[in-house]
């Protein structure tokens, strides 16, 4: 089973080709975003930790933590946003450790993909065989973002602020999908990068 982590900044459709490689090829999907929230969910891993560092103030009234709530606050100031990063990142980084394990002893699928916007931030191309990286030009994302999100020029600016820049991911990356929009030159990028 070939391990392919598949990164990119927001909005740049990283779930989009791994929705290309789960139909086509049977591959296995772990989103780290998905496991983060799931995580923050009351009696998740990182749940209580995130209530006593922050405080009472960011549940709801069923015990759950706001995220738009705690998403204002980790926004606006930066060590904030370092201390959630660190309480949450290794417990992701653990789970998708133990996941891939699981599907690997199961010996069922052919590709599994770790779809995260934090590939070298949090340290998932170091348990990945290959890294792709989905580029699409900052211009476009802006956009996906404010009519797909309804996010503000300032939650964005914010977001973009704390991911790796283009540069960066392919200096680090030389697999890159170039998302134009197209599905087709989707597939046939992502039929190319298998292949190679």
């Amino acid at each position: 089973m070939k391990v392919i982590g598949l990164t990119g900044g927001i909005g740049s459709g990283k779930s989009l080709v791994a929705k290309i490689l789960q139909e086509k090829y049977g591959a296995y999907i772990l989103n780290t975003d998905g496991i983060a929230k799931e995580q923050m969910e009351p009696g998740g891993a990182s749940y209580q930790e995130v209530v006593d560092y922050f405080g009472q103030e960011i549940l709801l009234e069923d015990g759950s933590i706001n995220r738009n709530k705690l998403a204002v606050i980790v926004f606006k100031d930066k060590e904030k946003r370092h201390k959630i990063n660190e309480i949450t990142h290794p417990k992701v980084l653990a789970s998708v450790k133990e996941e891939i394990q699981l599907i690997k002893n199961k010996e069922e699928v052919s590709y599994l993909v770790v779809e995260t916007a934090l590939m070298i931030e949090a340290g998932y191309d170091y348990i990945c065989d290959e890294v792709w990286y989905v580029h699409t030009p900052e211009e476009e994302r802006r956009s996906r973002l404010k009519k797909e999100r309804n996010y503000s020029d300032e939650k964005i600016n914010s977001i973009f602020e704390n991911q790796s820049r283009a540069e960066a991911f392919r200096a680090k990356f030389p697999k890159v999908i170039e998302n134009i929009g197209d599905i087709s030159m989707l597939e046939q990028q992502v039929d190319k990068l298998l292949i190679n």
